[in-house]
């Protein structure tokens, strides 16, 4: 049923969160040691499961704005209201320094923590899933294909993984109810997921970490 789709999605999406702290404090804790090469080594693993959520995270209000939020929404790179993972990105790759990272690397975990407890209480409706699956496979094929995001590390095909990976998930829960109406669109709809994830396949180092953006053709 409809609603059990999303008793389940809303359950995989509060397993996601936890799992999102735990990897984004692998990325904040290196950053908090000083250690530039770690952290950014960690930069790709500590966002891939809010990648995978983002349109659900996004019914968290500031949240999106102060974790994921560009430079392009501010004054300029030293404007203090840039926070999140982005301007740690910046010093990491631009400066390649974690100084000024340490607050910034506490204000990340804080939020996350916030997004974490807010998402128990927030209500996820059928239209919500549905759209949000959608704006991922959009928000990839319309903004980030041109590398906007990470443009100081390059690491967006990690983003677009689990964007796409996010979407087929949400997907996933409501596909028996889809392929019940209309057969012909699940089976594109699967074919769909399956050129992409082969069309990224040969860029793949590990399990989410891909080549550099900056390399492909």
């Amino acid at each position: 049923t409809v609603t059990k789709a999303v008793n389940d999605y809303k359950a995989w999406v509060q397993t996601q969160v936890a799992g999102l702290r735990t990897d984004a404090k692998k990325f904040t804790d290196a950053v908090r040691a000083g250690d530039v090469a770690e952290a950014k080594e960690q930069f790709a693993p500590s966002r891939y499961k809010w990648e995978m959520i983002e349109p659900i995270a996004g019914l968290v209000p500031d949240i999106d704005g102060a974790v994921d939020a560009r430079v392009d929404d501010f004054a300029s790179v030293n404007d203090p209201k840039w926070t999140g993972w982005h301007k740690l990105e910046y010093l990491l790759w631009v400066k390649n320094t974690t100084s000024g990272g340490a607050a910034l690397a506490d204000k990340l975990d804080k939020d996350l923590a916030t997004l974490q407890t807010k998402m128990k209480s927030v209500e996820i409706t059928p239209k919500a899933v549905a759209l949000g699956a959608g704006e991922l496979i959009e928000e990839v094929s319309e903004g980030k294909i041109n590398g906007e995001e990470d443009r100081y590390s390059h690491t967006d095909l990690s983003d677009f993984d689990a964007n796409q990976l996010g979407a087929k998930q949400a997907y996933g829960y409501f596909r028996p109810i889809v392929e019940k109406k209309d057969k012909a669109l699940a089976t594109a709809i699967d074919q769909g997921f399956a050129n992409v994830d082969e069309s990224l396949e040969p860029y793949e180092v590990s399990e989410g970490v891909f080549k550099p953006f900056s390399t492909l053709t």
